[in-house]
């Protein structure tokens, strides 16, 4: 059978060309559709898929206790003391430390029954020289007991170690992969944290004019409790699409 047999057979009926006006239509124009799809697709639509998704996303932090220790030493009055924490883990995403500093009053007794209890003060300061990488603001690097009133007490510093972090949700147009990555901690945060811990005693005192009585006091220091957690931060997106309306 030769060309022309062919031709004439295919475009031998009404239904045969209409058929195949529609596929030389879809030839043309599909490639032409595809080329300019994001014309086509509403706003905030998502594109691609993995880190390499664009769109809006609402961006939320799921965060993890991923190590906790905890140590404690009975300190004299003016004593210094040095507690220590190491974090080496890699492929994990961290936050921030929070280190927790508490004790109480259990040492401050004697026979004068009217003698005030006064709350010691534990002076708190990390030492970051051997930790690789952290934030500078936010976080807190110094802490003492407070008001003497106030006893068992606590106070927590922390060490901020992604930028800017705060763990609130919120949303932005940008890619996977863009927000992962601004809210990495770099490898910051790994290495030896070191809180020195002054201990400053703080007699009783009687109501009433007069000196106080000193002696009825058996003052000599406090167990201070450090504690540690170290908290890695999880980043979750999901897309924002808004609602069309036809009219």
């Amino acid at each position: 059978m030769d060309m022309d047999s062919i031709v004439e057979k295919w475009f031998s009926t009404r239904e045969q060309k209409i058929t195949w006006s529609i596929s030389v239509a879809f030839l043309l124009i599909f490639p032409l559709y595809f080329a300019n799809i994001e014309v086509f697709l509403p706003d905030n639509f998502v594109k691609g898929g993995g880190e390499g998704a664009t769109g809006t996303f609402e961006v939320s932090f799921k965060e993890t206790d991923v190590a906790t220790s905890e140590s404690s030493e009975f300190l004299m009055d003016g004593e210094e003391y040095v507690f220590e924490f190491t974090f080496a883990e890699e492929n994990i995403n961290l936050g921030y430390v929070e280190i927790t500093v508490s004790h109480g009053e259990t040492d401050e007794s004697g026979p004068n029954p009217v003698v005030q209890n006064q709350c010691d003060n534990a002076v708190g300061e990390m030492r970051m020289g051997n930790v690789e990488g952290w934030v500078r603001d936010g976080s807190t690097r110094e802490g003492n007991s407070g008001s003497p009133d106030n006893c068992p007490t606590e106070y927590t510093m922390v060490i901020m170690l992604i930028e800017n972090y705060t763990g609130e949700t919120y949303q932005i147009s940008s890619s996977v992969g863009a927000i992962e990555d601004l809210w990495s901690d770099n490898g910051n945060g790994r290495g030896e944290y070191r809180c020195q811990i002054t201990l400053e005693t703080r007699t009783g005192s009687a109501p009433g004019p007069g000196p106080s009585p000193v002696l009825n006091n058996n003052e000599e220091g406090e167990e201070v409790t450090v504690s540690w957690k170290v908290v890695g931060v999880e980043v979750q997106t999901s897309p924002v699409i808004e609602d069309v309306t036809v009219s």
